[in-house]
């Protein structure tokens, strides 16, 4: 499916050109390749598994506790605020243990873990929500165009927030209706693409930046 190479396309081209400026990276950049490798491998094993028509969800209770961790400390290392990077260290245990319960008790490892997923993505638009404050409050960026933690930041407002409806409602459409989950799989599919492309841009002005640093 065109969908997902083009899905795999754009993680690897993330992942190239992390690696190129890695050594100039801002440590938000340098933390941000870990889980786009964490989403490539257990992915791609997803995807192997669904050609091969097996069931892949219990994936999804592995990947998203994963992410939210690896994310988290991504929006750490971009806040400056004690009492802000506070909170989202002490949120990561919680989320791990709030995660844990959903699979043991609420939602399997047979089903789609919506609940795991909202909740992941309403905290990580809350982080997102806490750059732009501190960006805004303290005006520590001129050109925000040319700032690279405002693509990370903005791209991962927009998808958090949107997929937080879509997640929220995905299992239950599982049942009763699978054109209309159909439909916001593919919605979930392009803010996916809207990410990826923002820490494309991100990770693309880091290397033109060092670029421009090596000719002085």
């Amino acid at each position: 499916m065109w969908e997902v190479n083009f899905f795999f396309g754009l993680l690897l081209l993330n992942l190239i050109l992390w690696a190129l400026s890695f050594k100039r990276l801002h440590e938000a950049l340098k933390a941000l390749g870990y889980p786009l490798l964490a989403t490539l491998f257990i992915e791609g094993y997803a995807a192997y598994l669904l050609f091969n028509n097996t069931r892949n969800l219990y994936l999804y209770h592995i990947l998203t506790p994963l992410q939210y961790a690896l994310f988290s400390v991504v929006a750490y290392k971009a806040l400056t605020s004690f009492t802000y990077r506070r909170a989202i260290l002490l949120s990561i245990p919680i989320y791990l243990l709030i995660s844990f319960f959903i699979t043991l008790f609420l939602q399997g490892l047979s089903e789609y873990n919506s609940y795991a997923l909202s909740i992941k993505n309403a905290l990580l638009a809350c982080w997102a929500l806490l750059y732009y404050r501190e960006t805004f409050a303290d005006l520590k960026v001129v050109r925000l165009e040319k700032e690279p933690l405002f693509w990370v930041n903005t791209g991962m407002f927009f998808y958090s927030l949107g997929s937080f409806f879509v997640d929220g409602l995905m299992n239950q459409l599982l049942v009763q209706s699978y054109e209309l989950a159909h439909t916001l799989y593919y919605i979930n599919v392009f803010l996916g693409y809207f990410l990826y492309i923002s820490f494309l841009i991100a990770f693309l002005l880091s290397l033109k930046a060092r670029a421009r640093t090596v000719e002085l």
